[in-house]
């Protein structure tokens, strides 16, 4: 715990910012003790000190809104999942369009080259 001070106050700002750092946290789909651990860092406290700021004082001011954000991140989740299932369904059937017209481009390319060679060697026959 070197370099980290036990501050007795907390401050306006103090409390907004880890608010601020928690609901951000929850929102892209962290937990409360990640949260904690990166508010730890930030305002030059402990993991604890945080937890327990939050718990004690702050859960009860920010608590419906700490409820909405964690409903957020499943809803976006099964819209982002929804999107890469829709994505790789059109990818999919992108890459079977284009392997059909590879084949077909090929099968021209084969008869174009056999008609070269073939008027190449009617060319050199006539000589």
């Amino acid at each position: 715990m070197e370099g980290k001070r036990r501050k007795d106050q907390w401050t306006a700002d103090d409390d907004d910012k880890l608010a601020e750092i928690v609901i951000q946290a929850v929102q892209n789909g962290k937990t409360q003790l990640e949260a904690f651990a990166e508010a730890a860092q930030i305002l030059n406290r402990t993991k604890q000190a945080c937890g327990f700021r939050w718990n004690k004082t702050l859960r009860q001011q920010y608590g419906q809104m700490l409820n909405s954000v964690r409903k957020r991140p499943k809803q976006l989740m099964r819209s982002h999942l929804k999107l890469a299932l829709n994505s790789f369904d059109e990818l999919t059937e992108a890459y079977n369009d284009l392997e059909v017209r590879y084949r077909e481009l090929q099968t021209e390319h084969d008869k174009i080259v056999k008609w070269l060679q073939q008027g190449a060697n009617f060319i050199e026959h006539q000589k």
